[in-house]
């Protein structure tokens, strides 16, 4: 997909004047009051599990829902939207025992937002939108056990989650993001890891 904005567009736009990114996905889907069902959709109307929470599944099962939201941010004004990514990577996907759908999730979700961003572009060019790949902190720390009585346990390591984040940020890029945003990482190890993530894809 052609994107109509690009980075060097985004820069330019940045030193002109304040950029305003959207708001919360979540509390947004919150308010369609989605039922099992809704997030199963018809693909994974079997699914051995409950699927029900994992808003990030809602680009493939409902991805007009996800592009609508984009939309009302946009339309409140909003330069910067962010892709529906908050938890698709493999480590938060294990949870649904969805992993092998991260990347597809990534992907899909990057290009939802493109098309939402670039609609609102075609009709305002003058003030062009942007995408940023939205990648969040995992359920699962490198750096704090989560057993209070052995310390010393982790639960993952430093290359699984650049492993995990590096897979996450190849399927943003590969949807057309313009940035990627990495966001409430309370960790400082998966941070960490999260940074390595779009540095070795860029050169890649």
């Amino acid at each position: 997909m052609e994107k109509i904005a690009s980075f060097e567009s985004l820069e330019r736009v940045a030193r002109e004047r304040i950029l305003i990114i959207d708001g919360a996905m979540g509390t947004i889907i919150q308010r369609h009051k989605l039922e099992e069902e809704d997030y199963r959709g018809e693909r994974f109307k079997d699914w051995k599990q409950d699927v029900k929470g994992n808003n990030d599944l809602l680009v493939l099962t409902q991805p007009d829902i996800i592009h609508d939201i984009h939309g009302q941010y946009l339309d409140a004004g909003a330069d910067i939207i962010e892709t529906n990514t908050f938890n698709a990577q493999v480590i938060s996907m294990a949870y649904y025992a969805m992993e092998e759908l991260a990347y597809e999730i990534n992907l899909q979700a990057a290009k939802i937002a493109r098309k939402a961003a670039d609609s609102w572009t075609k009709k305002t060019p003058e003030k062009p939108r942007f995408v940023a790949g939205a990648v969040g902190p995992t359920n699962r720390t490198a750096s704090i056990s989560p057993r209070v009585e052995d310390p010393g346990f982790r639960n993952t390591s430093f290359d699984e989650l650049r492993e995990a984040y590096g897979e996450q940020v190849r399927g943003l890029m590969k949807g057309g993001v313009d940035i990627i945003m990495i966001e409430t990482i309370f960790d400082t190890l998966n941070a960490k890891a999260a940074g390595f993530a779009p540095l070795r894809c860029s050169k890649n």
